[in-house]
């Protein structure tokens, strides 16, 4: 039971390896058409002329459509990447569920939520009794059934990135390939800053919407972990209780 507890509890604090758009849809402009030519000078008038409408006419509006998107495969590696910042800093806050799994297979399940700038909040379905809290400064990995605190500093995980109010992931990583496939888009990095050493990390897309769905993390040790979105939330508001880390943590039964 004691190696079961180490491992989900490494399993947490490996998920801090890496955490995380606002859909990027353009909106149509409206224009007025321009005043009809009158009559060209010179013509002749017909004998029984029809009576002249003085009323003033009324443009009909025109809906111009928005210059279409590149094709992702059309950007450079360069602007391929600005996208993709600009797609993580538009996402000021989210909620979702994730699924995480170890390179043994163990699998924990939960509910994510982040509020940009500094703050971030897993929490672990049973039977686990484990709690990630980052509250702007520190990010507390708590065990409620052993009652104990366990904090680290922001600026010494990935999480900065995630978490920071603007986000650029060449300052922050040595990035690596990017692949387009079907549905999705994948980022390597290394991030040389973390606690303990070099990590490696793979991040994963939405092709359309460069809406980030996940990611893998080796830290290291060469522990590996692989997280999974769903049910992406970006519209509700996140009540900022919500990443208030506990002074003292009272063991559950």
């Amino acid at each position: 039971m004691a190696a079961m507890r180490r491992d989900a509890r490494r399993l947490a604090v490996a998920s801090l390896i890496f955490i995380l758009s606002a859909d990027l849809a353009a909106a149509a402009r409206k224009i007025p058409l321009p005043p009809r030519r009158p009559p060209e000078l010179g013509q002749s008038v017909p004998v029984n002329p029809a009576p002249l409408n003085l009323a003033p006419k009324v443009n009909e509006p025109v809906t111009e459509s928005a210059p279409s998107a590149p094709a992702l495969e059309d950007l450079s590696r360069e602007d391929l990447i600005v996208e993709i910042n600009n797609a993580l800093t538009s996402l000021k806050q989210f909620s979702a569920k994730f699924s995480q799994i170890d390179q043994s297979g163990q699998s924990v399940t939960g509910q994510l939520m982040v509020l940009r700038p500094g703050r971030l909040r897993f929490d672990y379905n049973p039977p686990s009794a484990l709690k990630i809290i980052a509250d702007g400064n520190n990010v507390a990995v708590i065990d409620q059934r052993l009652g104990t605190k366990d904090l680290y500093s922001i600026g010494l995980t990935p999480l900065k990135f995630l978490l920071s109010r603007s986000i650029d992931l060449n300052k922050e990583f040595k990035l690596g390939d990017i692949q387009i496939e079907k549905d999705r888009v994948t980022l390597e990095a290394e991030d040389k800053a973390t606690f303990g050493g070099s990590s490696q990390i793979v991040l994963n897309f939405d092709r359309k919407t460069l809406l980030l769905k996940g990611w893998a993390v080796t830290d290291p040790q060469g522990y590996s972990v692989t997280v999974k979105l769903t049910q992406i939330d970006t519209k509700h508001e996140l009540d900022q209780m919500n990443f208030v880390v506990p002074d003292t943590i009272t063991p559950i039964k």
